[in-house]
């Protein structure tokens, strides 16, 4: 019995370190990270737009969405950790010093803290919007959207300057990115997923994210940093979601949430 228990250990410690940690060989994150840095060089991308599609749930947001933590540099990083070694390679590669990359994440959660009350404000004078939205997403199968000037997102599936793409992604990568698309030719927005994303842009929200217990409404993202509001059918703010380390929130009405997440 005692033998059976210990091969029993061993083999479920392999599944799940096989599962969780399935990108220790393959490298996938440094080749994304040099395949964005050829791609921004070769097409000279401004620090603007690598800033705004790097943005959390935007196309160059390399976070896993469904796991906490994987093997990446050589050691088991969170998903955090990975956004902030992509931040700090870009910084170099846009020539900030260590001191102004270091000091921007900061810039980005104060300007969180700072526009907390006119963001309330804003939620409050359009709070039938913003009803309208969370309902129109609850009813909705779709997870994630994504909503900026020239990129469009519902879950993996993205339209860009009216194309359909995606990424191709291998079985054995964690990343919701790779270096090399699929060009998208039968499959489009619905009805239902253009009128989302169309609400979206009234009240200013460039992504939102339905989880299983409530909605996240992205007002703002830099790197896996993120601020706006919280939308919880039960009133309870969720902070056990690893893409939201929430560091601080406020209750405002009808089941809705101010909240900064770093």
């Amino acid at each position: 019995m005692k033998r059976f228990l210990t091969l029993f250990f061993i083999f479920s410690a392999t599944i799940i370190f096989s599962q969780e940690f399935l990108n220790k060989n393959e490298n996938f994150d440094l080749k994304i990270f040099r395949h964005l840095d050829s791609l921004t060089t070769v097409k000279e991308i401004s620090i603007e737009e690598y800033l705004r599609f790097s943005k959390p749930f935007s196309k160059w947001d390399i976070r896993p969405l469904k796991h906490e933590k994987v093997w990446s540099l050589d050691s088991v990083r969170t998903s955090s950790e990975i956004s902030n070694f992509f931040w700090g390679g870009f910084s170099q590669h846009y020539k900030f010093s260590d001191i102004e990359a270091g000091a921007k994440p900061n810039e980005f959660l104060k300007k969180g803290w700072l526009e907390k009350t006119s963001n309330i404000e804003f939620l409050n004078k359009n709070i039938n919007k913003f009803k309208e939205l969370a309902s129109a997403v609850q009813k909705n199968n779709n997870l994630i959207f994504l909503n900026q000037n020239s990129l469009q997102r519902v879950d993996n599936l993205y339209k860009e300057n009216s194309k359909y793409w995606n990424y191709i992604i291998s079985n054995k990568s964690p990343f919701p990115i790779s270096t090399k698309i699929n060009i998208e030719k039968k499959i489009k927005f619905n009805r239902e997923q253009e009128k989302i994303l169309n609400l979206m842009k009234e009240i200013n929200i460039y992504s939102l994210v339905k989880t299983n217990k409530g909605v996240f409404f992205l007002k703002d993202g830099f790197t896996d940093n993120s601020y706006g509001y919280y939308f919880s059918s039960s009133k309870k703010m969720e902070q056990d979601n690893h893409l939201f380390e929430i560091m601080d929130f406020v209750y405002i009405n009808d089941e809705f949430y101010y909240y900064i997440a770093n």
